[in-house]
């Protein structure tokens, strides 16, 4: 499992992918997200997704969430005749700067 980020809502989130067979970048076939779990739970709707090909071995998937919180994506792709599959983890953040409510002290 991997952990990338931070991000603030409405950033570009960019999930990677490498493939390599003892440290040598390895093509496979139909590299994916195969879903992305919310973070309430329930999974979002439109997946599996393609991911681009970045250079042999490595490829990259781009998309843009609004909603605090921490997501799963499930990564796979095929290998032959196995499917691989890695987790991918990753946090939407409040955004920096952002106001917040503090009791005042009367000292």
């Amino acid at each position: 499992m991997s952990a990338i980020g931070p991000y603030q809502p409405g950033d570009l989130v960019r999930i990677p992918l490498e493939v390599t067979i003892n440290g040598v970048p390895t093509v496979v076939g139909h590299p994916r997200v195969q879903k992305i779990i919310l973070p309430n739970g329930s999974e979002m709707p439109g997946f599996p997704r393609y991911m681009s090909t970045v250079k042999p071995g490595t490829y990259m998937f781009e998309i843009v969430l609004t909603t605090i919180g921490s997501y799963t994506a499930i990564l796979e792709a095929e290998y032959g005749n196995a499917t691989i599959e890695q987790i991918a983890e990753f946090v939407i953040e409040r955004p920096w700067g952002f106001p917040r409510i503090e009791v005042a002290s009367d000292k």
